[in-house]
């Protein structure tokens, strides 16, 4: 095949299987060539997983990200931002309040641990000197401050009753699969004349986790 009818054929593979491994990438042009591989690869402007060690390549035009910048085919995750220590970084710097290993693999829904590692070695995020779980913060200073006091604050508040964690975790499932949003909860709770206040939906939102920081 000539390069011209190769990268057609890669591309279709792409279009009906979604994501591929390396090996089939070297079925679909026919070599045995990593470097023939991964040049075809690059002029198809690949992405490449964020899970799964980088295993597997979908190509632009057939992701959908989401608010989040995540994009899922099963349990194969990309994201916008590309590798697992950039989108990891980027996460950690804008959080309000930190986050712990336990958050960042819900979040990532893949082992972090090794990631954060090589963060923390080349200084693109810190560990806050705080109890256990580990924080992971921003190396900024001020904004390490800040998350630190946040997560402090998040951490000393009274657990709300049952039946106010309920009325909101309802109400946040009824957006689905829109992301639920703090101000949606709050006013549809409102309009329904419940006397929930923003602040407690707030507060479950980071308790639960349900509101995301997007990648762009």
């Amino acid at each position: 095949m000539s390069k011209k009818e190769s990268l057609a054929t890669l591309k279709t593979h792409f279009q009906k299987h979604k994501v591929l491994d390396i090996d089939r990438v070297y079925g679909a042009i026919n070599t045995s060539s990593h470097a023939t591989a991964f040049r075809y690869l690059k002029e198809l402007h690949h992405l490449t997983s964020y899970t799964h060690n980088g295993k597997f390549y979908t190509l632009p035009e057939i992701v959908q990200f989401n608010k989040d910048g995540f994009w899922y085919y099963g349990d194969i995750g990309f994201s916008s931002r590309g590798t697992l220590t950039n989108t990891l970084e980027h996460v950690i710097i804008v959080s309000e309040s930190g986050k712990s290993n336990s958050e960042l693999e819900k979040y990532f829904r893949t082992r972090v641990q090794r990631a954060l590692q090589t963060l923390l070695s080349t200084k693109k995020i810190a560990k806050a000197n705080s109890n256990k779980p580990c924080l992971y913060v921003s190396t900024d200073a001020c904004v390490r401050d800040l998350q630190v006091k946040n997560r402090l604050q998040i951490g000393n508040r009274k657990r709300l009753p049952d039946w106010i964690i309920a009325e909101i975790l309802v109400e946040a499932i009824k957006l689905a699969p829109v992301q639920p949003e703090i101000d949606d909860v709050a006013n549809n709770l409102a309009k329904r004349g419940s006397l929930i206040t923003r602040e407690q939906v707030k507060q479950i939102f980071e308790e639960n986790d349900l509101e995301k920081k997007t990648l762009d």
